[in-house]
């Protein structure tokens, strides 16, 4: 069985998620183009969405992200999982297209990878 994307890993601690480079891109290009929502959810995760922007960026080398696995908080949860909806809906409102990409990536591999992010992040409700 082959894992790809932002799933669970085999054999690691129950929640744990992987974020590959497809994932990494399209969230911070989700970011980059929705300012406003990611001023709103800085308001509710409060200084810790400074750390999960720059979990999304490898300031070192941009081009050669390297995939990060990690257990989310309901914050981390909450601040990807509404970066990677609205992202989503503007590639689905057919705001994008290839050529408007400057990675090597395609939509369709950015709307897989954010389609993951919002099943594997979408906050738990008690």
């Amino acid at each position: 069985m082959r894992f790809e994307g932002s799933k669970e890993f085999p054999g690691s601690i129950e929640g744990t998620v992987r974020f590959d480079e497809e994932t990494l891109c399209a969230l911070e290009r989700g970011l980059e183009q929705n300012p406003e929502v990611a001023e709103q959810l800085e308001e509710i995760v409060g200084e810790k969405a400074k750390i999960f922007r720059d979990i999304l960026s490898n300031t070192l080398d941009p081009k050669h992200r390297a995939p990060i696995k990690f257990v989310p908080n309901d914050e981390a949860r909450t601040f990807y999982s509404q970066i990677a909806k609205r992202k989503l809906e503007r590639i689905d409102a057919e705001d994008e297209d290839d050529e408007d990409l400057t990675c090597s990536h395609s939509v369709d591999e950015h709307r897989r990878a954010l389609e993951i992010v919002v099943e594997k992040m979408t906050p738990t409700v008690n």
